[in-house]
């Protein structure tokens, strides 16, 4: 019988599968194509598809007993994952303060995978269009770490997937700790790239990671301390100007039910996406 490498130990640290977002009420005027609907449709069903087959895929680790990896395996699975879309990677190992309470997690090391979210779509939040992109990402970027999971099992490396909804691991702080972005005033990740248009997934693994990667993201930290735009502009005022740090190290920056209620009702809202000037593509800076 395959063990778990960690047991999630925060009891402040608990997963939430809240699901309201899944039933968004339209507003006046805010309409999909057809084509678009049954897109939406696809990807929501699939959002919901990946994140059970991500939970099984723990059980595909039979002979996957190796460690050691070179770095050119490392350059080898960064090409396949860019291949497929990825546009961020990144690795350090578990951090397990920040495995959500009594899930079971398989392998030592976190591969960090993140993805682009359409400026396109995202500039019109909110809006059904916003809520498409964000489904859709979910759902690609999920099949995408299953399938660099299935890679790595088929090396020999006991692997298990955590996609963008529905991962056993908080994301943000595994982001932060690789040097691939900063937490931002309400909790969001946000990366010199993008901002914070993106959807993580993690792969979980024992092979052996490279060296992290380190950036200077001072800049960015100096620019999103003095801005606040996120905040002023929350159309629920869900974010806590000083965040409410629990017993297990957890700092959280939104009132939750706040956030799900406008989500629902706004189309999924995403205006924090939208007006963060990071994430604003440079084109269309220089266009307004």
């Amino acid at each position: 019988m395959l063990k778990p490498t960690y047991i999630g130990k925060n009891e402040e640290l608990k997963f939430n599968s809240d699901t309201r977002f899944f039933n968004l009420k339209s507003r006046d005027g805010d309409k999909l194509s057809r084509e678009d609907a049954r897109l939406f449709s696809k990807y929501t069903s699939g959002t919901f598809k990946t994140w059970n087959l991500s939970r099984q895929t723990k059980y595909n680790n039979k002979n996957t007993t190796k460690i050691k990896t070179t770095p050119e395996f490392w350059e080898d699975f960064e090409k396949r994952a860019r291949a497929v879309g990825v546009d961020l990677i990144g690795s350090i190992p578990v951090m397990e303060k920040y495995i959500f309470y009594n899930l079971k997690v398989y392998g030592k090391n976190a591969v960090i995978l993140g993805q682009e979210m359409k400026w396109e779509r995202i500039k019109e939040a909110p809006s059904l269009l916003t809520a498409m992109e964000s489904m859709r990402l979910q759902y690609v970027l999920g099949n995408t770490v299953m399938e660099l999971t299935t890679y790595l099992q088929e090396q020999g490396y006991k692997s298990e997937s955590h996609v963008p909804f529905g991962g056993k691991l908080l994301v943000g702080p595994h982001v932060v700790a690789a040097h691939l972005g900063i937490k931002g005033q309400n909790g969001i990740t946000i990366t010199p790239e993008f901002g914070p248009r993106q959807r993580w997934g993690i792969i979980t693994t024992d092979a052996e990671i490279p060296e992290t990667n380190k950036r200077d993201l001072s800049e960015l930290e100096n620019f999103c301390k003095n801005c606040g735009i996120c905040v002023e502009d929350c159309l629920a005022n869900a974010v806590y100007k000083k965040p409410i740090e629990k017993k297990g190290g957890v700092l959280t920056h939104i009132d939750w039910q706040k956030c799900m209620e406008t989500l629902a009702e706004r189309s999924y809202c995403s205006v924090c996406l939208k007006v963060c000037p990071p994430g604003i593509p440079k084109k269309s800076k220089q266009n307004n």
